[in-house]
């Protein structure tokens, strides 16, 4: 069930970086697009190294170049395909700050727990 849930929430991250989003408004509240990356990819590390932990009780840093090449693949596709979003080494570094600090949590949590 895990990993279905892991998966989705990859799908999601990837289909909501690639599509066309206009300019919402939301009353009250500001966050910047740059913490919204770096949020989304925090949340994907730690799934997935939970994941990888769950399944072999090792840690699978083949589950961190995943992240890390969805990271760096959808970023260059918003500057390529003709979707109206742009390149920004900005979000690659949010996206990587946010797997780096997932991983890290995840990391010492498993490691200090040794939870499944």
């Amino acid at each position: 069930m895990f990993k279905k849930i892991t998966l989705l929430y990859t799908l999601f991250i990837i289909c909501i970086s690639l599509i066309p989003i206009p300019k919402l408004v939301f009353p009250g509240f500001s966050i910047s697009d740059k913490s919204l990356h770096l949020i989304a990819y925090l949340i994907m590390s730690i799934m997935w190294i939970r994941l990888g932990f769950i399944e072999s009780k090792k840690i699978k840093w083949n589950y961190f170049l995943l992240v890390l090449s969805i990271a760096l693949i959808t970023e260059i596709l918003q500057g390529i395909l003709p979707i109206g979003r742009y390149f920004e080494i900005a979000d690659i570094l949010a996206n990587c700050i946010g797997l780096l600090l997932g991983f890290g949590v995840s990391y010492f949590y498993i490691i200090k727990n040794k939870v499944t």
